[in-house]
């Protein structure tokens, strides 16, 4: 991983993202990113909004790089992570993996079109789900938080199909 510094060259703020609701109301959302001027490149991070409002133009930052990606942006004590391209890359294939899995295992387990959608197969898509997850963080990390959760997600979806298995 490599390590160039930078400068906060300028900031905005702002973004309003709009969505016909049923009382044609609106929903607003407010992002906000910061250009970082570094040799031979400017790039706009989006950011944290605690983050946002502590960088000052000018800031010195620390931008790690990954393959010529920004994954990680330190300003003023604050960091922000983001997935490199080559973890974008890869998550529709994990996704594909897991449905793949899921459909292997109704395949041992019933083999039957009727029998892919009955109550005891639907907990498979959640195990799926839970070790594709699992395996995300696996390979790209993830805060320690996020690790309990999916571990209790996927114990829990495992946990509901064995006992669905046996009372069905």
């Amino acid at each position: 991983m490599n390590t160039a510094g930078g400068a906060i060259g300028g900031v905005t703020a702002g973004g309003v993202t709009t969505a016909g609701g049923g009382g044609g109301g609106t929903t607003c959302t407010t992002y906000y990113d910061l250009k970082v001027q570094r040799l031979g490149s400017t790039t706009w991070l989006g950011v944290g909004s605690k983050t946002y409002h502590d960088a000052r133009k000018g800031d010195h930052a620390e931008v790690r790089l990954w393959q010529g990606d920004v994954v990680e942006l330190r300003v003023r004590g604050h960091v922000d992570s983001y997935a490199p391209s080559s973890q974008q890359a890869v998550l529709p294939w994990l996704a594909l993996g897991c449905l793949i899995l899921a459909g292997g295992a109704w395949a041992l387990l019933s083999g039957r079109l009727s029998g892919l959608f009955a109550f005891p197969n639907f907990g498979l898509l959640f195990v799926a789900v839970g070790v594709g997850w699992l395996g995300s963080m696996a390979l790209f990390g993830g805060h320690p938080v996020i690790w309990v959760f999916a571990i209790v997600w996927t114990g829990f979806a495992v946990f509901w199909t064995v006992g669905a298995w046996r009372d069905g």
